[in-house]
């Protein structure tokens, strides 16, 4: 098969994927897949998990 037919069909085969919800990619590959406007509305609802950080000690932080 011809390389740059292959590279199209790929493309278009992740573009699918990611419209359906199927697959998540990092904002600015997803913006070269299916364009900045489409990606706001995919990205809009998106809620990135929030890292768990220990709960600080009264008084953790500050010098006398």
């Amino acid at each position: 098969m011809n390389p740059k037919a292959e590279q199209i069909r790929l493309r278009y085969l992740y573009r699918t994927k990611l419209l359906r919800g199927e697959i998540k990619v990092p904002l600015g590959t997803a913006k070269k897949l299916v364009g900045p406007d489409c990606v706001y509305h995919l990205y809009s609802t998106f809620e990135p998990e929030k890292k768990k950080t220990k709960p600080r000690k009264k008084g953790a932080g500050r010098r006398a």
